[in-house]
């Protein structure tokens, strides 16, 4: 009877702790459950869903023109949805027009542009109004070295004769902060030249100005140069901004060997490209994938090289990092420059 009693008492407890041990799992079930089942995913991004505009701040024929047709032939198959890039030249006010609408363009990813460093860091350091650290930079398409010709019409025939005259040597430039002239203000005074510049709205319209003889010099990117110096002759090349001899020009003497070495840490340029500032992280990760994958594509750097410049790109991270260094770089020749412009 009594063994009964107990066998019967050792069932009632077992069944209370399996109905606990059960109630205990379905709680923690539901639990872990529960932020399953209510939790949002985050959506995905839609980007883009219309045509890019894309900022060429001069006019059409230079090399910032002519790269940023290559790459906005080569970006959009990169991008989620295929969509246009559309250029939208933008010539005038020393490149501060043209990047004055990407300043202040909405941030949405759909303005983005091409920008001329070390220039337009001298137009900021000068007061214009905007601030490329706050830029949305993708990257630099290329750099690019510097060449300095005389006009075949100009009575002087090399760096020493324009440095042996007391008369102003006439100089094109696509105003004096641009990178090319903001590097022949420099450039001239580092080798005590006397110079009068004479601004242009582009390259192309500065080298015909040397072509006819309006002016006696221009300095510009060798892309830019090489049809009127190795095609067609039209200029003389004097001078390479290149640490040593230039395989297209073995016979122009380099930046070095005239004693000026130093200047190639300023006349220089880099292509880089950014989009509006402020624009969402996520839409910038597109923007950025795009066009590192469009700078490395073979036929854009095929086209590139047989435009006279290869591609030499870099990061966002990197072209970021190359405004912080120009802006410590050339504020020490804001005096000079600020000379030069009035």
């Amino acid at each position: 009877m009594i063994k009964g009693k107990f066998h019967k008492k050792v069932i009632l407890v077992v069944s209370l702790i399996t109905i606990l041990l059960i109630s205990m799992l379905s709680g923690c079930g539901t639990t872990a459950a529960t932020p399953t089942a209510t939790t949002p995913t985050a959506p995905a991004v839609d980007y883009p869903t219309k045509d890019i505009t894309f900022i060429v701040p001069v006019s059409p024929g230079g090399g910032y023109d002519t790269y940023s047709r290559l790459l906005t032939q080569y970006m959009p198959k990169y991008l989620p949805k295929q969509v246009n890039m559309i250029v939208k030249n933008v010539p005038g006010g020393e490149w501060n027009i043209g990047i004055g609408e990407i300043n202040r363009a909405k941030p949405d990813g759909y303005t983005m542009g091409i920008f001329n460093i070390p220039g337009n860091v001298v137009n900021q350091i000068m007061g214009a109004e905007y601030d490329l650290n706050k830029m949305t930079w993708l990257g630099s398409i290329t750099d690019t070295t510097y060449v300095g010709c005389l006009s075949p019409k100009s009575k002087y025939k090399s760096i020493k004769d324009m440095q042996a005259s007391k008369e102003e040597v006439k100089v094109g430039v696509v105003g004096l902060s641009s990178t090319a002239g903001l590097g022949s203000v420099i450039a001239l005074q580092e080798m005590e030249i006397k110079a009068k510049f004479i601004s242009h709205p582009g390259s192309s319209e500065a080298v015909m100005a040397a072509i006819r003889g309006d002016v006696d010099y221009v300095q510009f990117p060798y892309p830019t140069l090489k049809k009127f110096i190795v095609d067609s002759q039209q200029l003389n090349p004097v001078v390479v901004f290149y640490p040593s001899k230039h395989k297209d020009l073995p016979n122009i003497p380099n930046i070095k060997e005239i004693g000026y070495g130093s200047l190639l840490n300023v006349v220089q340029a880099n292509y880089q490209v950014a989009a509006a500032p402020g624009i969402p992280p996520e839409v910038a990760k597109i923007l950025r994938d795009a066009f590192q994958k469009a700078v490395k594509d073979p036929e854009f750097m095929k086209k590139m090289e047989e435009a006279g410049q290869p591609v030499h790109s870099s990061t966002d991270v990197e072209a970021a990092k190359n405004i912080e260094n120009s802006i410590k770089t050339f504020t020490k020749y804001k005096d000079l420059i600020a000379g030069a412009m009035r």
